[in-house]
């Protein structure tokens, strides 16, 4: 496995575009969805091909280095199956040929599978969507339903219906504490608002679209490959990309390797991967390929993350030792680190679960040259950088 970083400064913020070449899958997989958790990468359901003659009932894992095979799953309603992780646990709802209702939660520690209270929609298994904000997962499809499931409580309530409709390929990432939706008709592109159960259309997109992998690269949502009207033979190299606050579309001069939809999407170590897929000849893919522009996957406004801080170092500049200062209110895998200016790593503070809290870390600089580093912390969905200075 090879890894280089480049970095830019944007606003003020040092980015580094990780260029880590994955393994592709064991096998083809596509319609299957992913989750990253301690570092690794699970990918669950999917099948061989379009027509989901094969259906896998399993998980597998990447480490890090290689995929294998994880754990197997007790149902076969696993294609496009849509996957939420939620602390140690994955929700998997609905999933083709006969699941639209279905709800379950894997516990990635224990492995242990529970079957829970089944939502309300009850027409369409594969084209959902759903995110969670809050211990609430928000369940769509394309008829406009919307749904929400309490995860202490196990119920579910409806919320404001939505008049646009689609093909069954919706895509959706929450982005700033809303629920971004495409694969509605016409272009049509729209935000769902949890705090006040509304809808808000959106500047259309270039082109119509489904069956996307939908990603965050220096706030901005990337849209990649997909399909133009459901039909596989009609699918997307291209990578379209979203901006908040210009509500503007542009087309990225970026392109994927081939033409495919139905991927996984996978936020791993600062990259945005789209892993597996169905081809433009309706059959799985291997493939696992990262979306490199000049920025690092998942940055977001750390308010948007509440709890989670890093501080300045003390002090800075400084010649041999340095305390470093951070809080996370949630137990999550950790990972601080320091780069150079050139992006090679220089050192790792932390690598480990740690528990929710304030923590001081010494970074001992004595072997360091002079000059200016970056150090960067990785906390679940939270990442920061800030800069530091050696004399």
């Amino acid at each position: 496995m090879k890894r280089f970083l480049t970095s830019i400064i944007f606003a003020g913020i040092v980015y580094f575009a990780c260029g880590q070449q994955l393994a592709n899958l064991p096998i083809p997989i596509g319609a299957g969805n992913a989750e990253v958790w301690n570092e690794a990468i699970y990918l669950f359901g999917g099948s061989n091909n379009w027509s989901g003659s094969i259906v896998y009932p399993r998980i597998y894992k990447f480490d890090g280095t290689a995929w294998s095979y994880y754990d197997s799953i007790p149902d076969y309603n696993l294609w496009d199956v849509e996957t939420i992780l939620v602390g140690d646990y994955v929700y998997l709802l609905g999933g083709w040929p006969s699941g639209p209702s279905f709800n379950r939660k894997y516990n990635l520690g224990s492995g242990v599978w529970t079957y829970l209270s089944e939502s309300p929609n009850t027409y369409q298994d594969w084209g959902l969507t759903s995110e969670e904000l809050d211990g609430i997962i928000y369940l769509f499809n394309s008829y406009g339903e919307t749904y929400a499931y309490n995860i202490a409580t196990d119920t579910w309530s409806s919320k404001t219906f939505n008049t646009a409709t689609g093909t069954w390929d919706l895509s959706s990432i929450l982005f700033h504490g809303e629920v971004y939706i495409l694969g509605w008709d016409n272009s049509a592109f729209y935000k769902y608002s949890p705090a006040s159960d509304q809808w808000t259309q959106l500047a259309d997109s270039p082109y119509q679209v489904g069956a996307c992998a939908f990603g965050i690269i220096n706030d901005l949502i990337y849209c990649v490959g997909g399909n133009a009207n459901g039909s596989t033979a009609a699918t997307y190299q291209s990578i379209i990309v979203y901006d908040i606050n210009t509500n503007s579309w542009a087309t990225d001069t970026l392109e994927i390797s081939s033409k495919r939809h139905w991927m996984a999407t996978a936020e791993y170590k600062g990259g945005l991967y789209v892993v597996g897929g169905i081809d433009e000849y309706s059959n799985a893919v291997d493939v696992v390929e990262e979306i490199v522009p000049q920025g690092t996957a998942g940055i977001a406004e750390p308010v948007e993350l509440k709890g989670f801080s890093l501080e300045q170092n003390y002090p800075n500049p400084f010649t041999n030792k340095s305390l470093i200062k951070f809080t996370i209110p949630e137990s999550s895998f950790v990972s601080l680190e320091v780069f150079n200016l050139l992006g090679d790593q220089k050192a790792t503070l932390v690598s480990s679960r740690l528990t929710a809290g304030k923590y001081e870390v010494n970074l001992d600089a004595s072997g360091f040259s002079k000059g200016v580093y970056y150090y960067r912390l990785m906390a679940g969905r939270f990442v920061q950088t800030k800069k530091l200075v050696v004399q």
